[in-house]
């Protein structure tokens, strides 16, 4: 059973239309000021976090500076590495005054809480005062950085992060007179060891030293995987550029600054944020927009379609022969003419049929015979089949015979005719189909001016394939048989030509006749239009279709050659494929 077919009115395919159209603008301007607005906010982002973490990379390592000189200062104002050198003078001597001076190292202003030192024969002395829950601990990380690192490191200060994710500072222990080594010291850091504006909440920053070992973070705190995979990135060295870091997620920036990598790391939640902002006001602008403009297009379509399904009634009833109905004219537009040409069309329909029935009442039989014959003498000319047909009988007859000359020129005939019914129904055909078909026509001509006539046809590679206008050459070569060939008698030549240069496809035709008078010459250069007798309607047209189908982009030359005759030239894009003439240029390609 045959599915049965849904009929859908006008007005709602032009709402369908209108909706759909709608949807789409709305859905490329929402997409494309997401693209943009991201795209600004990333660069400024990116640009930001460059300047911002190049700035707190500097305070970062001025900060670390400034604590370990205030480690040492404080040392040396309470005398510590003088207390260290006495008591190395005096090993075993009770230190009573290096345990007092040490207990005053640490207080509510400093940054370290908790300090171990080891004099030169390996005693160890701390501070008393710790505040944190996990003091054995804490004295323990100290005591085994002072057994895995015993090298000298010449007044500087060496940061570590230990297990527990505490910091601590390794430093040596100097007398200034004489200028001696007396000691280290291990020193743990209170609580958040840098802090930057509470303003950045979108932005953190992790430290790192030299070989890329995490020491501390400040800012956005980051979840445990982002921070492990930066962390790898900045041991590895891949983030000298800036870019998009953990699943784009957050975007990272490294500087260094005093012997620490700083790296800044911003989350893209603004960016999601900002599209899902735009998204939802695209959304409820579409919805607004759709819902407007539906109502005026109701109201636009209700205005119309009245008139249109009067019409429509009306011409149903007179698809049933009543050519009495006319539609009312209330208005001046476009629907409202056509109502009233319809009704025209109606009372005219009705006119011609009252005179044809009368007419058909006068007919005799003979003139039903002539109408009959004429008939099929138009049918006859309608259908080419019926001209084929009889090329074919004549050819068969000639074949019975023996004649190969007619059934030559028979079958250059109907080959011709069976290529103008086919091709005359296209724009454009590809200039070696164009060469085929003025072949067999110059061929036919060959049978009526004898062996005299030559017509030689040449196409380069290039231009074999390349596409021009359909039927374009052929008003060009009869001109060149008419007037080439018949006003002499001796041997004539015509040569076809097309080849390539650069982007354009030249067609030539040339000639061996007498060639055109001055004064004709003169006004087929100029674009003049010469009379028919001179070149017929032929030249005149290629010029119109040249002009309507490429516009200033095609030229039509015609002169005489210097050796006799006349020449034709004709250059127009390149083009391998058939162009859409309502695209404009764009079919254009480049030569392959």
């Amino acid at each position: 059973m045959a599915k049965k077919r849904v009929r859908v009115s006008f007005t709602a395919k032009l709402l369908l239309v209108y909706v759909g159209s709608l949807a789409l603008v709305i859905s490329l301007l929402t997409s494309n000021q997401i693209n943009a607005t991201v795209s600004m906010l990333e660069r400024e982002n990116v640009q930001n976090l460059e300047m911002l973490t190049g700035q707190v990379a500097l305070n970062f390592s001025d900060h670390q500076t400034a604590a370990s000189y205030a480690i040492y200062s404080r040392l040396a104002a309470l005398g510590i590495p003088g207390l260290v050198s006495d008591y190395n003078q005096n090993p075993g001597s009770n230190p009573v005054s290096l345990r007092y001076a040490l207990a005053q190292v640490c207080n509510e202003s400093t940054e370290y809480d908790y300090v171990m030192l080891e004099t030169a024969d390996g005693t160890r002395l701390h501070t008393s005062k710790y505040e944190g829950n996990s003091f054995a601990q804490v004295q323990s990380n100290c005591a085994a950085l002072l057994e895995e690192n015993d090298r000298v490191t010449y007044g500087s200060s060496t940061w570590y992060r230990m297990a527990d994710e505490d910091v601590y500072i390794l430093r040596d222990i100097y007398t200034t007179t004489p200028l001696r080594w007396v000691g280290r010291i291990a020193v743990h850091m209170k609580g958040e060891l840098f802090r930057i504006s509470s303003s950045y909440s979108g932005t953190g920053f992790l430290f790192f030293d030299q070989q890329g070992n995490y020491l501390t973070s400040a800012g956005m705190p980051l979840p445990q995987p982002v921070l492990e995979d930066i962390s790898a990135g900045s041991a590895s060295k891949l983030l000298s550029q800036p870019g998009p870091w953990a699943d784009r997620d957050y975007y990272a920036v490294s500087r260094q600054s005093g012997g620490w990598i700083t790296v800044g790391v911003s989350s893209t939640e603004v960016y999601r944020q900002t599209q899902a902002s735009i998204v939802r006001n695209g959304v409820r602008l579409g919805v607004a927009a759709v819902a407007l403009g539906s109502a005026l297009m109701l109201l636009l379509i209700h205005s119309m379609t009245h008139t249109l399904k009067a019409m429509k009634k009306a011409m149903g009833r007179v698809a049933e022969g009543d050519f009495t109905q006319t539609v009312a004219v209330t208005g001046s537009d476009d629907i409202s003419q056509l109502a009233l040409t319809m009704n025209e069309m109606t009372n005219r329909i009705a006119g011609l049929l009252d005179e044809l029935v009368e007419k058909e009442r006068l007919k005799k039989d003979a003139e039903l015979q002539i109408l009959e014959y004429k008939y099929r003498s138009l049918e006859t000319q309608i259908r080419p089949h019926f001209i084929y047909n009889a090329l074919e009988t004549v050819n068969a007859m000639a074949k019975l015979k023996g004649d190969t000359e007619i059934m030559e020129v028979v079958q250059r005939i109907s080959r011709y005719f069976r290529n103008i019914t086919v091709n005359t129904t296209r724009q454009f055909i590809t200039a070696q189909k164009e060469f085929e078909i003025l072949q067999d026509y110059t061929e036919i001509y060959r049978f009526i001016h004898g062996e005299k006539l030559k017509t030689v046809f040449s196409a380069r590679t290039q231009a074999r394939n390349a596409m021009i206008p359909t039927m374009i050459l052929q008003p060009v070569v009869e001109n060149a048989l008419q007037h080439g060939v018949r006003e002499q008698d001796a041997e004539s030549r015509i040569i076809v030509h097309a080849y390539v240069t650069g982007q354009r496809l030249n067609l030539t035709v040339k000639d061996s006749g007498c060639g055109l008078p001055p004064q004709l010459e003169q006004q087929l250069k100029t674009g003049g239009a010469p009379s028919a007798s001179h070149s017929g309607i032929g030249i005149g047209n290629v010029r119109q279709r040249l002009d309507l189908i490429y516009g200033g982009e095609a030229s039509f030359t015609i002169g005489n050659r210097p050796e006799g005759g006349v020449a034709v030239r004709i250059s127009i894009p390149l083009s391998y494929y058939e162009p859409d003439l309502a695209d404009g240029e764009d079919w254009l390609l480049e030569d392959e």
